[in-house]
């Protein structure tokens, strides 16, 4: 106890002891901020229960099994899709357990990875970055198909494609290699120039996904790599999907930085690659069944 001096002698306040409370102030800022909420970056702060899926969809037919795109449409409840090897959309009925209600073949083959409809226009990618729009579709004899080179190469290896409405553009991600840490890129398509941009419009950085979902014993040291994407219709948030150690990222729009990442479960979606929302926020991921039917997930926005 700190002795009291009275009148003729000063009160002496030792300096470890000034230390040591100042140090235990401190710590108690520290655990109060610690019990503030989830950080940017935690799953526990996205805005979906990524384990607990509101529906799941096994999609019967065997065109469906290598389900390699996901879009929403312009009917509430009906999703767009694309599968590896084959210009062909697929209409499916979220509703009536993933029937499929119409086909649209604008090619006969390819190495196609994703799909987006905008407006009634249909935009299908190649993994060499080339764009297929479809107008008129609805009946194959007035179908108009127009092809956009872009710089993009097979090395590029295009795997998600999404659209962006506050720039009406299609954003085109980039796989990258699974094994190595390089830059991950997402490229811009403007829908009024018809050019990509000259630079990419957002950048991932996979080490940083690995420091805010570190590895478990059972993965492989490999890197985040897109396999698709998709813009939040409420929060205009860019989500993106990886095949490659099963894992979810959120990037803000505004500057690209990571406001989330997550872990997806692999016995879930074993190859997760298609990524969609409909309108009032729920998202739906889709995956390719390994030995069995593709699937579609559903979950629910949590707001």
């Amino acid at each position: 106890m700190i002795p009291t001096v009275h009148n003729t002698q000063k009160r002496f306040f030792p300096a470890w002891a000034l230390c040591l409370l100042l140090l235990q102030h401190a710590d108690c800022k520290l655990q109060d901020a610690s019990k503030s909420g989830p950080k940017p970056g935690s799953a526990l702060a996205m805005p979906y229960d990524l384990e607990n899926p509101s529906l799941i969809i096994n999609l019967v037919s065997e065109d469906l099994r290598e389900i390699s795109g996901l879009s929403a449409a312009d009917t509430t409840g009906r999703f767009c899709a694309i599968s590896d090897e084959r210009g062909e959309v697929f209409f499916i009925e979220g509703n009536a357990g993933g029937k499929i209600k119409k086909r649209v073949l604008f090619r006969d083959k390819g190495d196609f990875e994703g799909i987006e409809m905008v407006g009634k226009t249909l935009y299908a990618v190649k993994s060499d970055g080339k764009l297929f729009e479809m107008n008129a579709w609805r009946n194959p004899s007035t179908m108009t198909v127009e092809i956009f080179e872009t710089p993009l190469k097979k090395e590029d290896d295009i795997e998600g494609l999404g659209y962006d409405t506050r720039k009406n553009e299609l954003l085109l991600a980039a796989k990258g290699d699974p094994a190595q840490d390089t830059i991950r890129l997402v490229w811009g398509f403007n829908l009024k120039t018809k050019q990509l941009s000259k630079t990419p419009v957002y950048h991932i950085d996979p080490k940083q996904v690995n420091e805010l979902v570190p590895y478990n014993q059972e993965e492989k040291q490999h890197f985040f790599s897109p396999s698709g994407i998709a813009v939040h219709p409420k929060t205009k948030d860019i989500y993106l999907i990886s095949t490659a150690l099963k894992r979810m990222v959120v990037l803000n729009a505004a500057d690209g930085t990571i406001r989330f990442a997550a872990r997806l479960d692999k016995n879930l979606l074993p190859q997760p690659e298609g990524i969609a929302f409909d309108e009032t926020g729920n998202l739906y991921l889709s995956s390719e069944g390994k030995k069995k039917e593709g699937l579609m997930l559903k979950f629910n926005y949590q707001k």
